[in-house]
């Protein structure tokens, strides 16, 4: 070309980029990587001004000479170009760069809620008209069959469909002749179609142990990899109504964890583990469902509270206090349960409470119901106490189901 003078620029780095010249070669490479460019860039000068000098003389045997002394060079120098790039090659590594050993490379780390097993495909679900129209397709589909099997005489046509609107018109002069017969007939075959439909029902009903089994599934939640968490702030769970409330519904969705009740602040901790549906319903139950107050139950006690015997103390109902409350301190998830069953335990104070917890190696979760609890009103402006233990303190003894 005219930009060049005839000479074809050969492209540079002929070896390898400088970035990874500096990265992957050894220090010797290095020094011959640089020294043939540096002679590729002298050879291409030298090529360039030769041929400027033949183009400017007149003799022509001398320039041919010249040029084939270029082309010597030329070859020599791609030669030389390859058997150093398959030197580059061969010994390229990452190992050579400086700042290798300088960059970490941390072994990836599931958390502790990822599915074991890979993700099931996305279901697409239809409508309701798209439903009903497969529906149909499927069951004209059916009776196109039926009808192909009667045709060709291998089954025999079904009985026409007899009811008391239609079997004047299905029977014609048999039902004209003998009515009460024909009657009789049509009401037989009502009941018969009565009875397949309830013994069909009857054989898709599950057993008792089925359905136990199946509500027993349900409820049930792999916790292997990770469990979820709940921690609620009670003031009073003194009435027979909240604690059976609560016992009853940590039972049925199999959620391990007590209530930890406490004299002195008056309060009680109560620590759910289970699986994230189970502990959903449960906490819906402390802070929708569950009547703290007594709602719905002070009018009915007032008015029996009337007509009931002064003397009979044991019949006496006991009373709801008017300033409970409850409140979700904490959910999150853990690593595992800690606890084996849902108990009861009640402590003096809060440092036997808190040592309760630090057996089974939990005692953070009462430190943070203390933290919340000191925030919540003045009346439960407390900290706990760094004092010796008492003497009644050395004999504490957790209970072995909690």
């Amino acid at each position: 070309s005219k930009s060049t003078g005839g000479v074809v620029a050969i492209p540079t780095p002929m070896i390898m980029e400088w970035w990874d010249v500096d990265s992957l070669l050894p220090y010797k490479l290095k020094k011959e990587v640089v020294a043939m460019e540096g002679r590729a860039v002298t050879l291409r000068a030298t090529n360039r001004m030769n041929l400027l000098k033949s183009s400017k003389s007149k003799t022509g045997t001398s320039s041919e000479k010249k040029d084939e002394d270029g082309m010597d060079a030329e070859s020599k120098e791609q030669k030389q170009t390859q058997d150093l790039t398959q030197k580059c090659a061969a010994a390229a590594s990452i190992s050579n760069s400086k700042t290798y050993k300088l960059v970490q490379h941390p072994a990836p780390v599931k958390p502790p809620n990822a599915p074991t097993e890979d993700a099931l495909a996305p279901t697409l679900h239809l409508t309701k008209k798209e439903m009903k129209r497969q529906r149909k397709l499927r069951r004209a589909e059916k009776q196109r069959e039926l009808q192909d099997l009667q045709a060709a005489g291998l089954i025999s046509a079904p009985e026409p469909k007899l009811t008391l609107s239609n079997f004047m018109r299905v029977l014609g002069d048999q039902a004209v002749m003998d009515p009460s017969k024909m009657e009789a007939k049509v009401m037989e075959q009502v009941q018969g179609r009565k009875q397949k439909h309830e013994k069909m029902n009857a054989d898709r009903q599950l057993s008792k142990e089925q359905r136990s089994e199946k509500r027993d599934r349900k409820l049930t939640e792999d916790t292997s990899q990770a469990v979820s968490v709940a921690l609620f702030l009670v003031k009073d769970m003194s009435h027979r109504y909240h604690r059976t409330k609560v016992d009853l519904n940590a039972q049925q969705n199999k959620i391990t964890g007590g209530v930890l009740e406490c004299e002195m602040p008056k309060m009680s901790l109560v620590i759910c583990e289970g699986g994230a549906k189970a502990i959903k319903r449960y906490v819906r139950l402390m802070l929708v469902r569950m009547k703290w107050k007594g709602e719905n139950f002070m009018e009915a006690d007032e008015s029996e509270d009337e007509h009931e015997n002064e003397d009979n103390e044991e019949g006496q109902k006991q009373k709801f206090n008017s300033e409970n409350s409850c409140e979700l301190v904490w959910q999150g998830m853990a690593p595992k349960r800690m606890f084996r069953t849902f108990v009861f335990q009640t402590c003096e104070t809060s440092e036997v409470a808190r040592k309760v917890l630090e057996a089974k190696g939990v005692a953070h979760f009462w430190d943070q119901v203390l933290v919340h609890a000191s925030g919540s009103g003045e009346s439960f402006n407390f900290k706990l106490g760094d004092g010796d233990m008492e003497s009644g303190d050395e004999d504490i003894v957790m209970k072995e189901s909690f």
